[in-house]
């Protein structure tokens, strides 16, 4: 019994951890105390680099993004919601900036430890917007969230996020809609 189970979770485990499909939306989440950002690259679809020494809450780069690398131009972010696509492989690539912390996302059924210094990554695909599921719970309130399952802190309840599944039209307008990082600094 014990090697039938360790042999389906090494097959689960193999599954979730192979290379994303090559049309995944990437995203990247990081994680600090008490609270997450994340960053899409922007038109051109690649990230800028980032570098740790550049992080600096004061002048408004907490994920230590290169302003001096042109694919960081189109860059944008956001502290409040991580949007994504229904029906499109999304990967996550996960930092932490100081401690331990784990992205948990219940809904999807997606957990994974953020480590400082060492990026993870996680691909899923959500197969409901947040649209259908108000829907089919008949509770307009009701939201997707990521929250932070590694105790990181005094703080660390409150670490949440909201996650917003939008239908692809909903969510390129979206997209569309934002700023560059680099306009912001």
């Amino acid at each position: 019994v014990m090697a039938g189970l360790v042999f389906s979770g090494l097959r689960v485990w193999n599954d979730v951890m192979s290379k994303a499909p090559a049309d995944a939306e990437h995203i990247e989440i990081m994680g600090k105390q008490f609270a997450w950002t994340v960053r899409y690259a922007g038109a051109d679809g690649k990230f800028g680099n980032y570098n740790y020494k550049l992080m600096d809450d004061e002048k408004g780069n907490p994920l230590g993004v290169d302003f001096s690398d042109v694919r960081t131009f189109d860059d944008f972010s956001n502290t409040s919601e991580l949007h994504i696509p229904v029906g499109k492989p999304v990967m996550l690539d996960i930092r932490a900036r100081d401690v331990l912390h784990s992205v948990f996302i219940p809904h999807m059924r997606v957990k994974m430890d953020a480590v400082p210094g060492m990026p993870t990554k996680f691909y899923f695909t959500a197969t409901k917007t947040t649209e259908d599921m108000r829907k089919e719970t008949g509770n307009p309130k009701f939201n997707y969230e990521i929250a932070c399952t590694e105790i990181c802190g005094r703080s660390h309840f409150g670490m949440k996020m909201l996650l917003v599944v939008d239908d692809k039209a909903t969510y390129a307008k979206w997209k569309a809609d934002q700023k560059p990082m680099l306009t912001e600094n």
